[in-house]
């Protein structure tokens, strides 16, 4: 043996463990024999897609929807290695119009880790002041690594849409809208982001549409003839943010922004210079004669306590305040809301409030100050599994000052529901009783335009009765009673049958109903069916027909839908 060998074996019997004399040699444990996982396929797709149809039949008026109609919509997104995604939003629909914007939309979102990139159509929102709700042709960047986030945005908000053939002007400018947003904190707990919007009009995209030959070039700017729609600029800067305390039972948040719009582009410049604080702004957009700025806040917050809740809330948007960048907004509002609800009895009972105030007039420019005022309260008990009581109760008032009897505004609105569900058998079968009744009252205190005060009773019944585990009948009846001191009393009888059934992995329902109201009859008929198909697609087909009663000058007339879809999920 060679000495390098005999170093050897003298180290493996150094290392090996000493074993008392006498006892037996232990076998080795065996190793378990390594058995390869299963190779996973380096590329995965989730979504969802579906694709349908209407048609559309009507006689005894002019159609009021396209014959035939088709879409397509498409979610996909693809995986790579688990780690790289990339999502892909189309909306394809034959109903698409160089009349107004088009309904079809195309969007690529791949997303890495952190990283969400959005290319094409796409929607995200910032804020309820800023951005939100406002779909883009462009491009965007989200990014979240931890508690940070970062998010940018461009594109086209709004595409041209010219005259119609006819001359009607219903004209919109092409928009082009940039934003940004940065933020530190988790959303579902503490958190501020910091927000900032740019939206501008293109004013060449309707320049041939907007040109006049008379005289143009000689009046000034600001007495040519206007047009419906105008090229705007608009800059809105805005912060919104949440704080939870006391082990998340509390939680404040908030949200302020500042807003600059120029309402018509065209309109002479202004003296920056002149008014303090402009000069900064005016670097940023460009101030105009149109130009206004102004401010919205919110702030609310709400407590959990257990066995009570309860919440308020304070909002204020500037009569000037306006962001391009939301698809809805009122401004020149002041409003506050105070709510809360209890719950008693070992929560068998639970007592729910809210009081609502709202009013205008915030520059005090206006004749008049309208205030609103809404009052909620509502009460459910429940006694033991089988029987449950409700009642509601609701006092609208919308108000001014007016001191011309023209433009006074006092108008009272209360409305009282009430609805019992009783859990008993019917010949034998599982059914449920449904009772309701609803009282509203409708007042205006206008002596000139002497609006009649109305008040309207409403009773409700049904039944559900379970004829198997796999059928339901459903009859329900109901009376509306209209009065007012200048009109007879009217009626509406509502009459209707619904039925659903299971056979197997087919699934449908169907229902009938006749309505009498104020001597028209209308009579409708509607049918739905669902089947799941190979790969996990659905079939769902859905038919309606209604005919209408003829009632004074207008005509008797029917008209009927049918719809067919296929949705698949993967």
């Amino acid at each position: 043996m060679t000495p390098a060998r005999k170093l050897v074996v003298a180290l493996a019997l150094a290392a090996a463990p000493a074993r008392a004399p006498g006892a037996a040699a232990q076998e080795p444990p065996a190793v378990p024999p390594q058995v390869p996982a299963p190779a996973s396929f380096p590329v995965t797709m989730t979504g969802g897609m579906t694709m349908g149809s209407e048609l559309y039949a009507v006689n005894g008026i002019e159609a009021r929807r396209p014959g035939a109609t088709w879409q397509l919509a498409m979610s996909p997104e693809l995986s790579f290695f688990g780690q790289f995604q990339v999502g892909v939003s189309v909306l394809l629909s034959s109903e698409g119009s160089q009349l107004r914007q088009n309904m079809s939309q195309l969007g690529l979102n791949p997303r890495f880790g952190w990283a969400t990139l959005h290319l094409g159509d796409f929607t995200k929102n910032y804020s309820s002041y800023t951005l939100q709700g406002t779909q883009l042709s462009g491009a965007g960047l989200d990014l979240a690594p931890g508690i940070f986030r970062f998010s940018v945005q461009g594109g086209v908000s709004q595409r041209t849409v010219e005259p119609g053939p006819d001359g009607t002007p219903g004209l919109a400018y092409r928009r082009h809208l940039y934003a940004a947003s940065l933020g530190v904190g988790r959303e579902g707990g503490s958190f501020v982001n910091v927000t900032l919007v740019k939206a501008k009009d293109d004013v060449s995209s309707l320049a041939a549409a907007q040109a006049d030959t008379t005289l143009i070039d000689t009046i000034p700017i600001a007495l040519r003839p206007r047009v419906e729609t105008r090229p705007q600029e608009n800059l809105v800067l805005g912060s919104d943010g949440q704080v939870r305390l006391a082990r998340d039972r509390v939680t404040i948040k908030g949200e302020a922004a500042f807003a600059l719009i120029t309402r018509d582009l065209d309109s002479p410049k202004a003296n920056a210079n002149a008014v303090p604080v402009a000069g900064a702004l005016d670097g940023l957009m460009p101030l105009a004669l149109s130009t206004a700025g102004d401010y919205a806040w919110h702030l609310e917050g709400d407590a959990n306590l257990g066995l009570a809740s309860v919440r308020a809330g304070y909002e204020y948007v500037g009569a000037g305040y306006n962001s391009l960048g939301l698809a809805y907004l009122i401004n020149d509002k002041r409003a506050y809301d105070l709510g809360g609800s209890v719950r008693l009895l070992q929560s068998h009972l639970v007592l729910q409030g809210q009081y609502q105030h709202q009013n205008d007039n915030l520059l005090q420019q206006k004749a008049a100050t309208t205030d609103r005022d809404a009052l909620v309260g509502s009460a459910t008990l429940l006694l033991g599994r089988r029987v449950s009581t409700s009642l509601t109760a609701m006092s609208n008032v919308i108000a001014n000052d007016a001191t011309v009897d023209t433009f006074v505004v006092n108008s009272h609105t209360f409305a009282l529901t009430s609805s019992t569900s009783l859990q008993a058998p019917m010949f034998g079968l599982p059914a449920t009783y449904s009772v309701s009744y609803a009282l509203q009252q409708a007042s205006d205190a206008n002596i000139v335009t002497r609006i009649p005060d109305v008040t309207v009773h409403n009773l409700s019944a049904s039944v559900q009765v379970r004829v198997s585990r796999a059928v339901s009948l459903t009859p329900t009846a109901s009376l509306a009673i209209t009065r007012n001191a200048d009109a007879p009393t009217q009626s509406n009888v509502y009459l209707g049958f619904r039925g659903q059934a299971r056979m197997g992995r087919l699934s449908g329902s169907a229902s009938v109903t006749q309505t009498f109201s104020s001597g028209r009859h209308v009579f409708g008929l509607l049918a739905q069916a669902d089947y799941p198909l190979m790969w996990g697609a659905r079939l769902t087909f859905q038919a309606r027909h209604t005919r209408y009663g003829a009632i004074g000058a207008q005509p008797a007339f029917q008209e009927s839908f049918a719809d067919l879809s296929v949705a698949r999920s993967f």
